[in-house]
């Protein structure tokens, strides 16, 4: 697949970014790259722990135009690369890159489209997860699936954790469907073919789905419930659970160790 390597544009955010986009930069040569599109070179960014270099320095070091808008993206890119980019891409972006684009998408697809898959599946109660590359389409995460990867969900697992092996799983899974697209291997399928042959349930999780958990201190729940929220929310720094939901786990915690002793002083 030559045409890929001709121009592309890399957006993405995040340590996973980073590591992505070096794995294209030594594939395909620093010469390849049209420009790449990122968090600006001036704002302290809430994932700077996950990476020594972020987008900007990479694009300084190779000396690649660096973009902090997509719409400050000139229109030499062929093919479009999308490492959790943050921001959905308009259509008629998309429609200036003749060779299309690809994006990794943090979750399985499509039961995990949106955004916070993490968070969703441990409140779904999921035994596994999983990260997806899937072609660009004007319809976000309904593209086409190059490739994914599913992995166990632990028991005691946190959104912060789970994300943290997602981005890990994310990087496998990347290097193989790139190097796929570079030497004509790849293939892909149609989400809607997997809906319907293997019955997989699509849901959309929006972001205002995020901020009514947040708010949610008058929903009832049991401790068990009360702790696969607190859970689900731990993901810090960009997100941790409310001081409302904190106070409840803990006033259950110490109710069950008042029993425990209790029953144990009986016994």
């Amino acid at each position: 697949m030559s045409s890929l390597t001709r121009s592309v544009v890399f957006a993405g955010t995040r340590g996973l970014a980073t590591r992505c986009l070096l794995f294209v930069i030594e594939t395909c040569g620093k010469d390849h790259i049209a420009g790449i599109l990122g968090a600006s070179r001036y704002e302290k960014t809430w994932w700077r722990h996950e990476t020594s270099e972020e987008l900007w320095e990479v694009a300084d070091r190779f000396g690649v135009p660096f973009f902090e808008s997509i719409d400050d993206v000139p229109p030499l890119g062929t093919f479009l690369v999308s490492v959790m980019w943050n921001k959905i891409f308009p259509s008629h972006i998309l429609a200036r890159l003749d060779g299309g684009g690809i994006n990794l998408h943090p979750g399985p697809l499509p039961e995990y489209r949106g955004s916070f898959a993490r968070t969703h599946a441990i409140l779904n109660g999921e035994k596994s997860f999983g990260v997806t590359v899937h072609y660009l389409s004007e319809r976000v995460d309904r593209g086409d699936i190059l490739g994914e990867l599913r992995f166990p969900v632990l028991p005691s697992e946190t959104a912060l954790s789970l994300d943290t092996r997602a981005q890990l799983y994310g990087y496998a899974l990347f290097c193989q469907v790139w190097l796929r697209l570079l030497d004509g291997s790849a293939s892909c399928r149609s989400q809607d073919d997997l809906i319907a042959q293997e019955k997989r349930k699509a849901c959309f999780y929006p972001m205002r789905m995020m901020s009514a958990l947040l708010d949610s201190s008058d929903v009832p729940r049991s401790a068990e419930e009360l702790d696969r929220l607190y859970r689900a929310l731990y993901l810090p720094p960009r997100i941790e659970p409310p001081k409302w939901l904190v106070e409840r786990v803990m006033t259950n915690e110490v109710r069950t160790l008042a029993r425990d002793v209790h029953l144990h002083g009986k016994a």
